[in-house]
């Protein structure tokens, strides 16, 4: 499983050359593991419907990552306040799992919309980096959800951490037929809309 690829200057850079090997090998696993045992919920569900798919394949594609690369050198995780998961911090970079299709050959980054996930955006919006753009606000207009959202709790919380860690998205496609399609990493800007602006990316697994 994986992408033969060497790996790129960029998640070089960012982990040194042989944890980024260790990461690209064990990421695409631990994601595989959490979508198998969503489709194991599925089948034992007895439904037609991806109902004890989803929330099962959500919450463990946290649970699972930190069990592949909590033995890995300057990994820990923090447990953000109200958060049903702990996100895994590896050199100090949140790694933010997030599934963007559920059909194979889709790039990460030509996904369009709103990011749907609130635990991302909230990071993204606190400690990703900054869009490329700045939306201009008029004068008398209504705060967005995403601006009056209170974060205080979840600042404060990976605030504590030292150094304090920067934001690094995880994207996986699945579905609970096929299993596990894709998986990159990168750095992206929530931007003005909801969507994401996209910097570095890298490739990680591809289903053949």
């Amino acid at each position: 499983m994986g992408v033969d690829d060497e790996p790129s200057e960029w998640s070089v850079d960012k982990f040194g050359p042989d944890l980024v090997r260790d990461l690209r090998a064990r990421i695409p696993k631990a994601l595989q593991r959490a979508v198998e045992l969503a489709q194991n919920a599925r089948e034992a569900s007895a439904l037609d419907t991806d109902h004890a798919f989803g929330p099962t394949r959500w919450k463990q594609q946290y649970e699972s990552l930190h069990e592949h690369l909590r033995d890995l050198p300057d990994v820990q995780d923090v447990h953000p306040p109200g958060a049903q998961v702990r996100v895994t911090i590896c050199r100090n970079h949140l790694l933010l799992p997030w599934m963007y299709a559920k059909r194979r050959g889709l790039d990460m980054r030509r996904v369009r919309g709103r990011l749907k996930n609130q635990l991302v955006r909230d990071l993204l919006i606190l400690f990703g980096p900054a869009p490329g753009y700045d939306e201009p606000t008029l004068p008398g207009m209504p705060a967005t959800p995403d601006e009056a959202r209170d974060r205080t709790l979840l600042r404060a919380a990976i605030e504590e951490l030292t150094p304090q860690p920067r934001t690094l998205l995880v994207g996986f496609a699945c579905n609970s037929d096929e299993g596990l399609l894709g998986v990159s990493w990168g750095e992206a800007a929530l931007a003005p809309g909801g969507g994401l602006d996209w910097g570095p990316v890298e490739e990680l697994f591809r289903l053949a």
